[in-house]
């Protein structure tokens, strides 16, 4: 794995700082309706600079950038704090998937408003009794004269509130085994049927949501990949979504990691020999994550598919930000819990970090049985 720039990528490098350094998003509002509004307005800047979808094919739209540049734009991103497009989901998991099983009607219609955050996008894929067993939901759609009718329940849908549009598994077929019987629908969130109720989390921001339809419709041409065909359209959602935000994530985390160095300096404390011990362990961690991140991205360019080290970056991010905000509580202490303060919001924000994006058991489950080579556990699916 060789981690120098070559004077392409490097130029890359250079003419997205130069961007970044003219284009300042501004403060971040507080708020969750401004805060969405603020990341709208950014990605539309983000847009008319020719940086939204980076990695997207330049034919819709997108900069062609390669792998190792798309990694360099979220790291930027990140050094820039930036915040993530508003339609980050239809960036890095509708789009890919449109441009390998859309149609060319299907690419017409919805690629170009994905990048410019005209029509936000959500993931239509959890459900209550289902857990991280994607092949398990209970969703159904009934073909109905040239369209289907939609009956279900599904959660965790993030940015649902915003969507126009939903990325939707649903089971079309019970007398076909459970992976078989699963067809991948593109839905109007806009339509009588469709309610979608926010989840309110311990931060108090609606981030999540919960998802009841109820009767609605869906035409034939809404169908991605064919009918039947939902599992393997699925999976290449699940490749993007796991493959996408390592480079973005691990740069957020040294930030946050260098925040408290400063503020721990500020107030005295870098001399007490425990401190500075579990600064440094967080320190190596956070090398740890980067290099993964990486290496990763090695072998993606190497055998054109990703490898387990999606899901080991995942897994190391959340644990390791989980402990970052909470020994950040224990070294402030009451100061890192009052009102307002920006480590309480970490604190709180980041129990979800183990559960989103999947669970840490499931990304456990995948090491053992792809890396380790264990027997599979009885009742997985991941």
């Amino acid at each position: 794995m060789d981690l120098t720039f070559s004077d392409s990528e490097a130029a890359f490098r250079d003419e997205l700082r130069a961007w970044f350094a003219t284009n300042d998003p501004g403060p971040e509002p507080s708020g969750e309706d401004a805060n969405y509004a603020w990341r709208r307005d950014w990605q539309r800047r983000l847009a008319e600079g020719g940086w939204a979808g980076v990695h997207w094919p330049r034919e819709y739209g997108g900069r062609g950038a390669t792998l190792t540049e798309s990694a360099i734009f979220f790291e930027e991103l990140g050094r820039a704090r930036a915040p993530l497009p508003a339609n980050v989901l239809g960036l890095l998991l509708a789009g890919p998937t449109l441009m390998t099983y859309g149609t060319d009607e299907q690419k017409d219609r919805y690629l170009t408003p994905i990048l410019t955050a005209e029509e936000i996008w959500c993931q239509g894929f959890s459900e209550p009794e289902a857990g991280s067993d994607l092949a398990a939901l209970k969703t159904r759609a009934v073909k109905d004269g040239d369209g289907w009718v939609v009956t279900g329940q599904k959660v965790w849908t993030s940015g649902a509130q915003h969507s126009k549009w939903c990325m939707l598994v649903a089971r079309t077929d019970s007398e076909v085994p459970k992976h078989k019987g699963l067809t991948y629908f593109l839905m109007d969130m806009e339509q009588e049927g469709v309610q979608v109720r926010p989840l309110v989390q311990i931060t108090g921001e609606p981030e999540f949501n919960e998802l009841f339809i109820e009767g609605a419709r869906i035409p034939d041409e809404n169908v991605l990949g064919g009918v039947g065909n939902g599992w393997k359209v699925a999976l290449t959602t699940l490749m993007n979504e796991r493959s996408g935000l390592a480079f973005f994530l691990q740069v957020r985390l040294r930030q946050l990691l260098d925040e408290l160095v400063e503020e721990a300096a500020a107030r005295g404390l870098l001399d007490d020999p425990v401190v500075a011990d579990e600064l440094g362990r967080l320190h190596m961690k956070a090398e740890i994550l980067r290099l993964t991140a990486y290496r990763g991205l090695s072998t993606i360019e190497k055998y054109g598919a990703p490898g387990p080290e999606g899901s080991l970056t995942k897994w190391m991010w959340s644990e390791t930000n989980q402990e970052l905000a909470q020994f950040a509580a224990d070294l402030l202490g009451a100061d890192a819990l009052t009102m307002g303060n920006r480590w309480a919001y970490e604190l709180l924000r980041s129990r979800g970090n183990t559960i989103e994006g999947g669970t840490t058991e499931i990304l456990k489950n995948i090491v053992a049985e792809r890396v380790l080579g264990l027997p599979r556990l009885k009742g997985a699916t991941a």
